[in-house]
């Protein structure tokens, strides 16, 4: 399993008793989606580490209690503590019509308001302040805000977002 085949569901927050046991924090919009989980897989030195779940318990709305496969003791589990947890791509749920994954983003062609290419979706950046959309244009990484008012629509058939650019935008980042 590599980076492009999973999505982070969130990460392993703190340790719960003495018997190994982790808590999962859940950074999703629909948590109550991963409730019953088999595996998950753990950032551990940049490798993607699958470990079973042998016990799981819901704690509150976005976190689970987990008892991993092979992990016995408080020591053990100490060293997940903090790890980015993954899971495949494929257990996403699925979405709506007009709905769409970030990762989903990543290689579609970018289309003003003047019907000009003007780029490719390298990815989204999460900031605290919005949501922006990463492209590269000619060489060059802009960034766009994920607005209704600049992404107008986004054809995940044809893999083209339309976007309406505010004037001058390109200009700053050459």
């Amino acid at each position: 399993m590599t980076f492009d085949q999973v999505f982070e569901l969130g990460y392993l927050e703190r340790l719960h008793g003495v018997q190994g046991e982790v808590v999962l924090v859940i950074d999703a919009d629909q948590p109550e989606h991963y409730k019953q989980l088999g595996s998950i897989f753990l950032d551990i030195r940049g490798k993607l580490i699958p470990f079973f779940i042998e016990k799981q318990k819901q704690l509150r709305k976005n976190e689970r209690l987990l008892k991993l496969e092979d992990i016995k003791n408080e020591a053990e589990a100490s060293d997940l503590v903090g790890s980015t947890v993954y899971l495949p791509i494929s257990q996403l749920p699925p979405l709506k019509e007009h709905q769409y994954y970030y990762h989903e983003l990543i290689g579609m062609a970018v289309i003003d308001q003047n019907q000009q290419n003007v780029g490719t979706a390298t990815g989204v950046l999460e900031t605290p302040q919005q949501m922006l959309l990463q492209f590269d244009h000619e060489g060059h990484e802009v960034l766009c805000p994920m607005h209704d008012d600049i992404v107008k629509k986004v054809d995940k058939v044809a893999r083209v977002i339309y976007v309406a650019l505010p004037e001058g935008l390109l200009d700053v980042y050459k």
